[in-house]
């Protein structure tokens, strides 16, 4: 087995993406978060592994990278066989390197406490964190605008030759998002059956925040929910 390491921190990456959905991303803990985003994008390394145990490669970037990694007792329960990498790469960023050695094999990364801990993706699925949404501005009247009714006009009776028509625009109706519309919508469109667990699940409105617990691929989705209500703002 031989381990070749190359590259440094290239710079501090601005990520893209859009802006902070929850006041809790402007926590101390999501700063961190931020710090070790940028140094997986940034830092580039080269890995030539044949065949080796993954908690030795795993080991071997910790090392490199001054992260700290754990890798959960799921990955490798009592009984099953160690799971073995055979990859080669040269110059590649740490997180170009960590995707390539964990989706093979159904594993992801979170952060938790300090912490990138590797687990399977079905147990990162079932992970709930809270994220509070302002969405005061969707708090308001939709107004949808109908079209010009129109009506034809026939002066001096019936057979009579048509003569014009006149216009009369409807009165505008007003559709209003209320707090209950948007949790209900929220249930509704996303998460599937996971809302069924009230004990790991919740989403509740008050002021004009959302306050959500759910796994990160429903947060996703949630986001992406509350981008489509804006489009009408």
């Amino acid at each position: 087995m031989k381990f070749i390491a190359a590259g440094a921190i290239a710079g501090i990456l601005a990520l893209g993406g859009s802006a902070p959905a929850s006041a809790q991303e402007d926590s101390p803990a999501s700063s961190e978060i931020r710090k070790i985003k940028d140094r997986l994008s940034s830092m580039k390394i080269t890995l030539d592994f044949q065949n080796s145990k993954l908690d030795e490669v795993i080991a071997y970037i910790q090392e490199y990278s001054g992260l700290n990694f754990h890798l959960d007792a799921e990955v490798g329960k009592e009984g099953q066989e160690p799971a073995r990498v055979t990859l080669k790469l040269k110059d590649v960023s740490l997180k170009t390197a960590l995707k390539l050695i964990l989706n093979p094999r159904d594993l992801g990364c979170v952060y938790r406490d300090g912490v990138l801990l590797i687990t399977t993706k079905a147990r990162l699925g079932g992970m709930t964190v809270t994220r509070v949404y302002d969405v005061r501005d969707l708090l308001f009247r939709i107004h949808d605008f109908a079209g010009p009714r129109v009506e034809l006009t026939t002066p001096g009776g019936a057979g009579a030759a048509l003569a014009g028509a006149s216009f009369t625009v409807e009165e505008e109706p007003k559709t209003e998002i209320t707090e209950d519309f948007i949790t209900e919508l929220i249930r509704t469109n996303t998460g599937d059956k996971s809302w069924e667990d009230a004990s790991a699940t919740s989403v509740s409105l008050v002021n004009g925040l959302l306050v959500i617990s759910q796994s990160k691929p429903v947060h996703e989705e949630i986001r992406h929910l509350l981008d489509l209500l804006r489009q009408f703002k």
